[in-house]
């Protein structure tokens, strides 16, 4: 029962790391926003490949593929990453739903 509390608990924190990063992605500026968030996303990359998210995992590599932070220029990729981002985020609450059910 308290593994089932934990693996429930560990999903809802990554579904919200992943949309915090969604709204982080959407508002960056300039190159150190941009290297942040390569950062977290590489952190949460780490932590779907420790809990076994074998799925979420391949969706984040392709987002840190996709994410080049760049010094003082704009990333030449934003939309690739956004694509990739919402596939994440899509899959990562499709995953949640599905326990529920």
């Amino acid at each position: 029962m308290l593994k089932m509390i934990q693996d429930k608990m560990e999903r809802a924190e990554i579904l919200q790391e992943i949309e915090a990063l969604c709204l982080m992605h959407g508002t960056i500026g300039p190159s150190l926003e941009c290297r942040d968030f390569n950062h977290r996303a590489a952190l949460l990359l780490q932590r779907l490949e420790d809990a076994g998210y074998s799925r979420l995992a391949d969706r984040a590599m392709s987002l840190l593929a996709a994410c080049n932070p760049k010094d003082l220029s704009q990333c030449d990729k934003v939309r690739q990453a956004s694509n990739a981002l919402e596939r994440l985020r899509e899959l990562a609450r499709e995953n949640q739903e599905k326990e529920k059910g």
